[in-house]
């Protein structure tokens, strides 16, 4: 059974969710100023918080679901870094992503090679931080795929997705992906 490595490369994007940054508002003054002032204060508007990150999830899994490829990439800080490994057939394939443009690539070939995908299994962990600017989701989760050419794939894999405020705004900065690709018959 001859095994496509480029298609195995493609689905892995597939697999993706989403990531994480840091803003802080800082005031200072020199350390010999006479007046009486706050040396440094970091101001927080709104935190992630569970309810904010489900609500994202949702978000990014429905738009995964119908390929909407802007709507994800909208989660993404522009200098989002991720690594993306799969294991299929004794070959792993490890790929690195910078920026928004290399991620849009990356999904878009990845949607394209992908006639059907169901997800049967998911699990889902959040950590935030305490002052609630970072969170870690970890995402578990087995899919079957259909490829365009017909071929059927049993894809699991765990996803890191590190999420960040940038501007107030929760933005991927980094996703870690670790797969698992088997052809079924």
């Amino acid at each position: 059974m001859k095994k496509n490595h480029l298609i195995n490369l493609f689905l892995t994007g597939l697999i993706t969710s989403q990531m994480v940054a840091i803003p802080h508002l800082v005031n200072t003054s020199p350390a010999n100023a006479t007046e009486d002032k706050e040396v440094l204060m970091a101001q927080n508007s709104t935190g992630l918080t569970q309810e904010k990150m489900t609500e994202i999830l949702s978000s990014i899994e429905k738009a995964e679901k119908e390929e909407n490829l802007a709507e994800i990439v909208n989660f993404f800080s522009p200098y989002i870094l991720s690594t993306v490994t799969m294991d299929s057939d004794n070959t792993t394939v490890i790929t690195s992503l910078q920026g928004k443009k290399e991620h849009e690539f990356y999904l878009k070939n990845s949607f394209d090679r992908v006639k059907d995908r169901e997800v049967i299994n998911s699990y889902t962990t959040t950590k935030i931080t305490e002052d609630g600017q970072m969170a870690v989701v970890t995402r578990i989760r087995g899919t079957n795929l259909t490829t365009e050419e017909g071929q059927k794939y049993l894809s699991v894999s765990t996803d890191k997705i590190r999420f960040a405020l940038i501007d107030n705004e929760p933005k991927i900065i980094n996703l870690e992906i670790k797969g698992w690709l088997e052809q079924l018959p």
